[in-house]
């Protein structure tokens, strides 16, 4: 199972964890992987090509993906990482058995 956690201070979402595997498919065949895995690194990418990458900070290793905000003030930020969010949200509705969101 793919486990997504965000975390929030005062302003917003500061952090955004995803570790594991949905195991809905074999690997390479994943669709809740390859979701998940295209909504992280695009939002990412969108925040980079938005000028917003210095106010991130994140690691990728075989999968997991944990993105750090470091300045949770900015509001274009926390749009785009709500936007996140959302998405996540919505491939767990379609495979609860694959994919869990938690806010912690």
């Amino acid at each position: 199972m793919i486990k997504i956690k965000i975390a929030r201070d005062d302003n917003g979402i500061s952090l955004i964890s995803m570790h594991g595997h949905a195991e809905y498919d074999q690997y390479g065949k994943d669709i809740v992987c390859s979701a998940a895995s295209t909504i992280i690194i695009g939002g990412i990418n969108a925040i980079a090509q938005l000028g917003y990458l210095s106010f991130i900070s994140y690691d990728v290793d075989a999968g997991d993906v944990e993105l750090k905000i470091n300045n949770t003030e900015c509001a274009e930020l926390q749009i785009i990482l709500n936007t996140l969010l959302v998405q996540f949200q919505s491939i767990e509705e379609s495979y609860p058995k694959n994919i869990q969101v938690q806010e912690v």
